[in-house]
């Protein structure tokens, strides 16, 4: 069977075409840079096949069955992939714009490096040479994208690429706005120290280095405790002591317990005492959020 037709830009799929590439795909032929652009694919069985750099955009591929395909570096653009079994395919630098992930079974995919689909790279490349113009335009479609492969995810119940997914979209969503903007500084702040709410390494590791830093600033001023000054500067207890109880106090603050037994004594505790607490219940409720979705997804 002549394959080489399939590489013809001009090639026009025809009610033979799947049959055929099922066929090829039974004896084990290269299927990679095959123009299939609007082919009507439906119920195809290419299980196990090598696909890359193909063109499928606008092909229709419902109910398809194409687990561990490769379509790396394929042009699928608003393929219809409604109902199909794309589990263990490999997507790494796909144009996936406009795809239909409907029902679409998306487990144990390849994405590439750190979940980033063509549209995004393409974007930092214009942003590096200049070209801000077209680097939003690119974050924009890796956000619809991003959106889109979630939504998709969600009902499968599939939690931590669900979370990746959403962790993608906020930072394409992100990139769009002004450098130094607040908006910009503050997703950029969120994702730093909660991940977006997705990454339980992150929300710990900001509960902990605010309890430090906190405890470290009531350090500096001292705080009262049983009738004596608990402080870095007083000689009032031990420093081993010292670092313990302002550590213990940082604690109740954060958690919003509020004991009572030691209390701020100047305007920098005071103030730092509001921060803690506030910033606290928020990360906390973050935190729980967090816990109960992953508990959730398994």
């Amino acid at each position: 069977m002549d394959k080489e037709k399939y590489k013809n830009i001009n090639y026009k799929a025809d009610k033979n075409t799947c049959s055929e590439l099922e066929n090829l795909n039974n004896q084990n032929e290269d299927l990679s840079e095959f123009n299939l652009n609007k082919a009507n694919l439906v119920n195809i069985n290419l299980v196990n096949s090598t696909m890359k750099n193909a063109d499928l955009s606008r092909a229709n591929l419902k109910n398809s069955s194409l687990y561990s395909i490769n379509l790396s570096g394929s042009n699928l653009f608003k393929t219809n992939f409604e109902n199909a079994n794309l589990n263990n395919a490999n997507l790494e630098s796909c144009n996936l714009l406009g795809a239909n992930f409907t029902n679409t079974k998306l487990k144990n995919i390849k994405w590439g490096k750190k979940y980033k689909v063509i549209n995004e790279l393409e974007a930092e490349k214009a942003y590096k040479k200049g070209d801000f113009e077209l680097a939003n335009k690119k974050y924009r479609e890796a956000e619809d994208i991003y959106r889109n492969i979630k939504i998709s995810m969600q009902s499968q119940t599939l939690g931590n690429d669900t979370g990746e997914f959403f962790i993608r979209e906020m930072i394409a969503k992100r990139k769009q706005l002004n450098k130094f903007s607040p908006r910009r500084i503050g997703s950029k702040i969120i994702e730093v120290s909660t991940g977006y709410g997705e990454k339980l390494s992150n929300i710990v590791f900001t509960m902990l280095g605010i309890i430090t830093i906190c405890m470290i600033l009531y350090g500096i001023e001292g705080i009262s405790y049983q009738d004596k000054i608990l402080g870095f500067f007083s000689d009032d207890f031990s420093m081993l002591s010292t670092i313990g109880n302002l550590f213990y106090f940082s604690v109740v603050v954060y958690s919003t317990v509020g004991f009572g037994e030691m209390v701020p004594i100047g305007p920098l505790g005071k103030s730092v005492v509001i921060f803690e607490g506030i910033i606290g219940g928020l990360v906390l409720a973050i935190l729980i959020i967090a816990l109960y979705k992953k508990s959730m997804d398994r």
